[in-house]
C-alpha cells in the first residue's frame, strides 16, 4: 500500500497518562510532517495544540476514557469543552457496563446526547470489542449506526485486548451505511495496519505507525550513491531549544524547522530531516529491549556513512556483566555486516519504555564508538522525542580519548 495513503488513515496517538507537553508537541510535528489524519491526544492538551498547529492538522481527543463509566452529564461536558478548545474529532467510550447488562437504551441515549454536544464534529464510539460477545458486537454496530455516530472504534488500547482482524471484518458486515470503522489498540506492524484497512477500517489508531514508516523510508533511501536527500527542514513551527550539557560541553542551539537548512558537520547525510528519521528509528525499536531485571529500555539507531541505519536495544542477562547496551548492539550489528564508517547515532531510553529524559551512553559504549569513529565528526543525539534532543560530538562526550592511534594503528 502507498505509504502516503496509509499515513492519511492514521490517528497519530499519544494517550499515556504521563504524556508531557513536549511529547505532545513532538507528536504534532510528526503528524504534520508525515501527513497523518489527526493527532489523538488527552483533552487537557487540546487548546494548547490548537494554538500550536493552527489549522494545519485535525485534532482528535477522548472522553469518558478509558473505562466509559463517567456520568452522561460529564461526557457531555467533556465533549462540549473539547469542541470549544478546538477538537475536530471526539472518541468517546460507551457505557460498556450498561450495554452488557441489558440497559443498552442508556448507552444509546448517551451516544445521542454526546453526538449533539459535538456540534457537527466527528464522533467515534469506542465499544471495547474485547469485552463483548459476538452478539453484543453486532448489537453495538446497530446502536452506533442508529444514534448517528460517524465511526465505531474497536478499542481503547487500555483494556484486555486491542483490534483484531475478526472484529473489523465483523463490523464491516454489520455497521450501517455511512458509518466508518477505526481499528485501534495493539497494532504493531505496517502489514497489520494495511490488513485492517483492507478489511474495512477507515482509520488506524496507533502510536507506532509513523515511526515504522520513518524506519522503512530510511532503509529505502539508503545507498552508497544516488541517495536523495531533501534540502527541506522539518515541520514548520518546530523549534529546538539550545540545551546546556555537562560541564565544559559547549552545546549548539539548534532549530528543527524554519531557518535550519542544516547543521551538517562533515557529512551531507547529517541534515535535520535525517536526524528526525534517525531518532524515529530508535523510538521504533524501543519496545523490543530485553530488560527483565532493570525494566529500563534503551534503543539506538546508528547511521552509517552509506546511509544505512542499524538499530539496537539493550539486552540484559542474569549474569549482569553479560548485558549488552543498545549502542553496542547497533555497532556490533553493523560491524558484523561489514560496515566500518559511521556518521552519527540517536539514543533514547527510559524506565518501562517511557522516555522522560535524555539518555547518555555509558563509558564502555563511548569507547566502542571511539574504536570506529572520528571523535570530532561523529555525532550523538540524546533524544526525548523526534523534536526534543541534545546533540554532541563524540569528542565532547569522550575528551582526551584512547584510540587505535595510541597503539600505532
Amino acid at each position: 500500500m502507498d505509504r502516503k495513503k496509509l499515513l492519511a488513515a492514521v490517528d497519530h496517538t499519544l494517550l499515556r497518562p504521563d504524556a508531557s507537553w513536549e511529547e505532545v508537541r513532538a507528536l504534532c510535528d510528526e503528524a504534520i510532517y508525515y501527513g497523518t489524519a489527526s493527532v489523538c491526544i488527552p483533552p487537557v492538551f487540546v487548546k494548547a495544540v490548537r494554538e500550536y498547529v493552527g489549522d494545519r492538522m485535525a485534532i482528535c481527543t477522548v472522553i469518558g476514557f478509558p473505562n466509559g463509566y463517567s456520568a452522561p452529564e460529564v461526557k457531555i461536558y467533556e465533549a462540549e469543552r473539547a469542541v470549544e478548545d478546538g477538537a475536530d474529532e471526539i472518541d468517546m467510550v460507551m457505557q460498556i457496563g450498561a450495554f452488557k447488562s441489558g440497559r443498552a437504551a442508556l448507552a444509546a441515549q448517551e451516544i445521542r446526547a454526546v453526538r449533539e454536544a459535538c456540534r457537527g464534529k466527528i464522533l467515534k464510539v469506542i465499544v471495547e470489542a474485547c469485552l463483548l460477545t459476538e452478539e453484543e458486537k453486532i448489537a453495538a454496530c446497530r446502536m452506533v449506526t442508529e444514534e448517528g455516530a460517524d465511526f465505531i472504534k474497536t478499542s481503547t488500547g487500555f483494556s484486555a485486548g486491542g483490534a483484531t482482524f475478526e472484529d473489523v471484518a465483523l463490523f464491516a458486515r454489520h455497521v450501517g451505511k455511512g458509518v466508518r470503522i477505526k481499528a485501534a489498540g495493539g497494532i504493531q506492524t505496517l502489514e497489520d495496519a494495511e490488513r485492517f484497512l483492507e478489511l474495512g477500517a477507515s482509520r488506524i489508531g496507533s502510536s507506532r505507525i509513523v515511526a515504522l514508516v520513518a524506519k522503512e523510508r530510511e532503509k529505502a533511501e539508503s545507498g552508497p550513491s544516488g541517495m536523495t536527500e531533501k534540502a527541506e527542514s522539518g515541520p514548520s513551527g518546530m523549534t529546538e531549544k539550545a540545551e546546556s550539557g555537562a560541564a565544559g560541553m559547549a552545546e549548539k542551539a539548534e532549530s528543527g524547522a524554519a531557518g535550519a537548512a542544516g547543521s551538517e558537520k562533515g557529512s551531507p547525510l547529517w541534515t535535520e530531516e535525517k536526524k528526525r528519521e534517525l531518532i524515529a528509528a530508535a523510538f521504533g525499536v524501543l519496545e523490543q529491549a530485553y530488560v527483565p531485571y532493570s525494566q529500563f529500555h534503551v534503543a539506538a539507531a546508528l547511521l552509517a556513512a552509506d546511509g544505512t541505519i542499524y538499530t539496537g536495544v539493550n539486552i540484559e542477562n542474569a549474569s549482569y556483566p553479560a548485558t549488552n547496551c543498545a549502542e553496542r548492539t547497533a555497532f556490533f550489528k553493523a560491524v558484523s555486516g561489514g560496515c566500518r564508517d559511521f556518521t552519527g547515532i540517536a539514543i533514547c531510553g527510559g524506565s518501562g519504555g517511557t522516555v522522560t529524559d535524555y539518555c547518555a551512553p555509558c563509558g564502555v559504549c563511548r569507547q566502542v564508538m571511539r574504536e570506529f569513529c572520528r571523535p570530532q565528526e561523529f555525532r550523538i543525539l540524546l533524544a526525548r522525542s523526534v523534536s526534543d534532543y541534545k546533540e554532541y560530538t563524540l569528542e565532547e562526550l569522550l575528551p582526551e580519548s584512547f584510540g587505535p592511534a595510541n597503539l600505532g594503528y
